[in-house]
């Protein structure tokens, strides 16, 4: 019987960026603190913790090509937005008082 090495090819490079985790904390904490808007405590770290770990996520994904980028964005996005609202309506509160 003969025996036949048999090589495939899957059309990669082989080369893959390295993973960026903390773009990915800074979504996961975005996001929850978006849905976990009610705590009032954990609502704020959370909001926190997005927008610091998105950003370094964002000047990794820039400065050393690493991937995650897309997510790093979506994680600013998602925590700037509700926190900008949220500064506005007590700047709005305060001139009321």
């Amino acid at each position: 019987m003969n025996e036949q090495n048999v090589q495939v090819n899957l059309g990669g490079t082989g080369a893959v960026a390295p993973g960026n985790g903390l773009a990915v904390a800074g979504f996961v904490c975005a996001l929850c603190s978006v849905v976990f808007f009610w705590v009032p405590g954990l609502n704020f770290v959370l909001w926190v913790l997005g927008i610091v770990f998105s950003g370094i996520g964002l000047s990794r994904a820039n400065n050393q090509g690493r991937s995650g980028r897309g997510l790093a964005i979506a994680g600013l996005v998602i925590a700037l937005l509700p926190g900008t609202v949220l500064v506005f309506l007590i700047f709005l509160l305060l001139i009321a008082l």
